[in-house]
């Protein structure tokens, strides 16, 4: 039975090393059968907790994240819902094929299969953002790291935009600002100056906070914590 998966993303041209963790696996490498989006992984180590595979490259659009693991003589593996997702990275120029990344004013459509990581710190003001496959924003490992995020409008179309899950939370700082002004263009329905969505998942987790609200007791004082 699997457990985790780390890193939950990797590029498309591949090479990226994945850790699966959990319970009943095997020790011999030649024993396992692991095809991601129907990519193989090739299995490079492996104990009764844990194997890791490295990535091929998955060329094209995937529009839905597939995960098949076996094991000779255990069957197949239970995966509990978990995917690895293959991601191109905004700071690649190959994601833009070959050109520069977006500057200021343009417009940028996510289409479906297409699983767009935003790891650069900060973005032009964009025009439009269409999201019909996946908009993701990875946290840093550091808390204080800030990344911002401008668009006059984003559109969630079907598409997945996340910044943290309630199992992953974001553990970093996201600043998504919208611009736009009375004058400007609408979206139908929508309006101008949106985040707007339909038929898709919008996925924004921070860090727990605990107690998220409280009432007091007695009048606080001035100065209290």
């Amino acid at each position: 039975m699997l457990t985790s998966i780390t890193p939950r993303f990797g590029k498309v041209q591949g090479g990226e090393t994945i850790t699966f963790s959990g319970s009943g696996f095997s020790s011999n490498t030649l024993d396992y059968s692991v095809l991601i989006d129907e990519r193989p992984c090739s299995v490079v180590e492996a104990d009764p907790t844990y194997f890791k595979c490295v990535t091929s490259n998955r060329p094209g659009l995937f529009p839905k994240p597939s995960l098949d693991i076996k094991i000779a003589g255990k069957g197949s593996v239970a995966t509990q819902g978990l995917i690895f997702r293959y991601v191109n990275y905004w700071s690649e120029p190959q994601t833009w094929g070959g050109d520069f990344a977006p500057i200021e004013g343009d417009m940028v459509s996510i289409p479906k299969g297409l699983h767009l990581l935003v790891d650069v710190d900060s973005t032009p003001v964009l025009s439009a953002v269409v999201v019909e496959g996946s908009l993701i924003f990875p946290p840093s490992s550091k808390p204080n790291h800030l990344r911002t995020f401008d668009a006059h409008y984003i559109l969630v179309r079907g598409g997945l935009l996340e910044a943290g899950t309630e199992q992953f939370p974001y553990t970093s700082k996201l600043l998504i600002t919208m611009h736009s002004n009375r004058s400007s263009p609408e979206i139908p329905i929508f309006g101008n100056k949106v985040l707007a969505m339909y038929n898709g998942v919008l996925d924004l987790h921070g860090v727990p906070r605990t107690p998220t609200w409280t009432e007091l007791d007695v009048t606080a004082d001035i100065g209290a914590t």
